[in-house]
């Protein structure tokens, strides 16, 4: 079944090496490991491949002299201003190599944390007659809260895969699930999401 006749699409935010496999902090990799969110959204993607539902991997995009980056006034700073900012053509923003790219997926190079901002991730998920977004990834209280704001305000039904979300702080990760992500979405795991948005499709 195509995607036009399911409706929906899998969204899957910055799985990309300077977020979840870096190369000076093993601490922080030990965290994504036991987090499991790597294998989850494996899972997840294999799922929506196999039921015809297209799979969209955002990435950062962003000049490497850092020009395109606005030094907007903030309590805390991003880390996007520090030397090891993620930057087009680097290492660092490489997808990790356990959620490889396939033909039939489609890869969205965004400006900003909010994928929506800058992108054409609204005209191809409108192209591809997708109404609701089943989305994960890094990290749960940044890029992927901002896509949830976004889509949700653009009328689409956003669907939070938890088990697909990743932030090193699990206090942000769980109040972004628990707190705020439930006014934009629907937060459900991927046993869920799975049983209610996939198998039906197949």
């Amino acid at each position: 079944m195509n995607s036009r006749e399911s409706g929906v699409a899998v969204v899957i935010n910055d799985m990309i090496k300077g977020g979840l496999e870096r190369r000076d902090d093993p601490h922080h990799n030990a965290l994504v490991r036991a987090s499991g969110v790597i294998d989850k959204t494996r899972q997840l993607v294999d799922s929506a491949r196999a039921a015809g539902v297209p799979v969209i991997w955002i990435r950062v995009e962003r000049r490497p002299d850092r020009r395109d980056i606005v030094d907007n006034a903030t309590d805390r700073p991003m880390g996007w201003h520090l030397p090891t900012v993620v930057s087009a053509d680097t290492w660092e923003a490489e997808q990790v190599s356990a959620l490889p790219v396939l033909e039939s997926d489609q890869v969205v190079l965004k400006p900003r944390l909010d994928p929506f901002q800058g992108t054409d991730l609204d005209l191809q998920l409108r192209a591809h007659g997708v109404r609701t977004i089943l989305l994960g990834g890094h990290s749960t209280n940044m890029g992927v809260e901002s896509c949830a704001r976004t889509g949700h305000d653009l009328g689409y039904d956003v669907v939070v895969v938890r088990d697909c979300c990743f932030n090193a702080s699990e206090k942000l990760h769980r109040f972004s699930l628990e707190e705020i992500l439930p006014f934009f979405s629907l937060v459900l795991s991927l046993d869920e999401v799975v049983s209610r948005f996939l198998p039906e499709l197949a």
